[in-house]
């Protein structure tokens, strides 16, 4: 049975955990996971005729992300994980859940003790995920590794 789950992110590796510990939820069965980054619309009209969601993404993942998140899908074969990234733009339950909705999600996973921090014009959407109607599981993990650095692949393995 297909599973899919919303997580949100702000693109720094250590909120990779949030997923790698929803993973270890799982014993078998498809996992699709929709990773999210929640950042406000430009009111420009010139930004918006020329926003390509896709582009923004690119901007924002950056080499070490990918090459973590590329890891954690190589170790989590065995669930036939897919990831797919997307933009959130309204920092309200309502648009939240339409959004969760419309992907079909299941379950959302957030963090309990790692506090999300956003880019500029990003926006951390907890609080609207627990206003959410959504089935919602917070986990958490320890970050006793004093040696390792932001944007570290270590974070992976804490």
């Amino acid at each position: 049975m297909q599973k899919r789950i919303l997580i949100p992110t702000d693109f720094n590796v250590e909120s990779l955990n949030t997923l790698k510990r929803a993973l270890e939820s799982f014993d078998d069965g498809e996992v699709e996971a929709v990773l999210f980054y929640s950042e406000y619309l430009s009111d420009s009209i010139t930004d918006m005729l020329f926003y390509n969601p896709e582009k923004r993404l690119n901007e924002l993942i950056t080499p070490v992300f990918e090459e973590a998140l590329t890891i954690l899908v190589n170790r989590y074969e065995k669930l036939c994980l897919s990831v797919n990234i997307e933009l959130f733009h309204y920092n309200n339950a309502t648009a939240l859940q339409n959004f969760a909705e419309a992907r079909e999600i299941d379950l959302i996973f957030v963090p309990k003790s790692y506090k999300l921090n956003p880019l500029k014009n990003g926006f951390d959407p907890i609080p609207a995920i627990k206003n959410s109607n959504m089935p919602l599981q917070e986990v958490s993990w320890e970050n006793n590794a004093e040696e390792v650095y932001e944007d570290s692949l270590g974070y992976l393995f804490i």
